[in-house]
């Protein structure tokens, strides 16, 4: 799959999982924020809880479990975006943050997602 393929297949996915979010009841904060190395996909609140959530998109059959691609490492890094995210927006101080996972298939159809709730959590990073 080239870059631009790559490129397209996340974000039909993160805008399938943002709807899918907005269903839910999340508010949408932010989406690809940026701090340093890291990305986070989408930023959203529901009630009193700050939802950091990975979205794993594929085409087709994909080369193993996506959740598995969301690693120590890579958990890391979406942990140190958070902190940056908080840093920069000071008013939600004091929400509960969850960190979610969710893969999305994409074909003919309608996406098919999978939503993993408090897939990770800081373990002291």
């Amino acid at each position: 799959m080239t870059t631009a393929e790559t490129r397209k297949t996340g974000n039909s996915g993160e805008a399938s999982a943002a709807a899918f979010l907005e269903k839910l009841g999340h508010s949408i904060i932010a989406r690809n924020y940026r701090f340093h190395h890291a990305e986070l996909d989408i930023v959203s609140t529901i009630d009193d809880l700050l939802v950091i959530s990975e979205v794993k998109s594929f085409r087709g059959s994909s080369l193993g479990a996506p959740e598995y691609r969301v690693n120590r490492a890579k958990q890391r890094q979406i942990i140190q975006g958070a902190y940056g995210f908080l840093a920069a927006h000071p008013r939600f101080e004091g929400y509960g943050v969850r960190f979610d996972v969710i893969i999305v298939a994409l074909g003919a159809g309608e996406a098919e997602i999978t939503h993993y709730e408090g897939a990770f959590y800081e373990q002291g990073y």
